[in-house]
């Protein structure tokens, strides 16, 4: 069995599910620098997919970590260039890096055409590009998703709280593209969120009951999660992750797949609450930040990845136990992010 791993040199993911891979594997498993530095040789042509002398469309299996979808055609914000460039000069490093970019994204998008198992491929990411479309997706999937909708106008932001409120529930927003948080919608963030200079964003009503996190391999899921928020309660922690397990967990778990196969990912996490009618789903993730878990949490990820990428059961969860990221020694400095997390609610001066 041939197995690769692309993702950038600096991926501590990438680093972690290598060295399992090496263990199961041995040494013969090669890892594809998605930075592509200086002196990395690739080629795609009728023949096949080549990079730096391998021929990926002939592998069984490659991870791919790192990767998002993008417009090849804008560059990114990051220029890309050395600290310190002198601005005053032309500086063309984010043509260098578009051109990286759209050859990536080719020849992965040849890849899935090939018989590799891709986790995941460029259309996973596209389809996941836009969050309120892959809610949709989901929805005519037969899936129970958020009733979200996409706006920056106060009238109808307005509209859409008044309407939950009456219904008993509160309403929460997050950007309609990218890795974010669902976080409260109240008067303070319609305010300033909605207008039409401001980018829409998405509304949702919230549901009763437990938020959970399930993570999933080609369709089971290994790992379903709750989460207590950061707290500065006596001692200041962060948050604190819990394996859910039992019948709650076990009658989600065909959701949780169900919802990565509709989204054609072989790898992700789904966000959802677990209300009383079933599964309530508001948000796919098609490259989950596994090393942001706790130690065992992220290191039990890791093994299903490297033991199912091998051909291998995935190892049980049953031995996990709750447990809170990792915090800063010096525990005052983290009174200036509770701080700074209270003025995003706070309407009027303390006395």
């Amino acid at each position: 069995m041939k197995i690769g791993l692309i993702a950038p040199a600096a991926s501590p993911l990438g680093r972690r599910l290598h060295a399992g891979l090496r263990r199961r594997m041995g040494n013969d498993v090669p890892w594809f620098d998605a930075s592509m530095p200086e002196g990395t040789r690739m080629s795609v042509c009728r023949t096949g997919i080549r990079w730096d002398g391998h021929e990926l469309d002939r592998f069984d299996a490659l991870f791919v970590h790192g990767f998002r979808y993008e417009d090849p055609v804008i560059p990114a914000a990051d220029p890309g260039t050395e600290p310190g460039a002198d601005w005053s000069l032309w500086q063309s490093e984010h043509v260098r890096r578009q051109q990286r970019y759209s050859f990536l994204y080719s020849m992965l998008s040849r890849l899935e055409d090939a018989p590799v198992r891709l986790y995941n491929g460029p259309s996973g990411h596209l389809a996941a590009f836009s969050r309120h479309h892959q809610l949709e997706r989901l929805d005519r999937g037969g899936l129970r998703v958020a009733s979200a909708i996409c706006t920056n106008d106060p009238v109808t932001a307005r509209d859409f709280a008044r309407s939950a409120a009456d219904q008993g529930r509160a309403v929460v927003w997050r950007t309609a593209t990218g890795k974010c948080a669902w976080q409260v919608f109240r008067d303070r963030q319609r305010e300033h969120l909605m207008g039409a200079d401001k980018p829409p964003v998405l509304l949702a009503p919230t549901v009763e009951g437990p938020l959970r996190r399930a993570y999933a391999i080609d369709g089971r899921t290994v790992l379903t999660l709750e989460w207590a928020p950061p707290s500065d309660d006596a001692l200041e922690r962060l948050e604190v992750f819990a394996p859910v397990a039992g019948p709650p967990a076990e009658a989600e778990t065909h959701e949780a797949g169900n919802a990565l196969t509709l989204s054609g990912l072989r790898w992700g996490s789904v966000l959802y609450v677990a209300g009383p009618d079933g599964p309530v789903i508001y948000d796919v993730d098609a490259d989950p930040a596994v090393t942001d878990l706790p130690g065992a949490l992220g290191e039990h990820l890791t093994e299903c990845l490297a033991a199912t990428l091998a051909g291998e059961p995935p190892p049980p969860a049953d031995s996990l136990a709750a447990a809170p990221r990792e915090s800063l020694f010096l525990r005052r400095m983290l009174r200036i992010q509770f701080d700074i997390e209270r003025t995003k609610h706070v309407t009027a001066p303390p006395s």
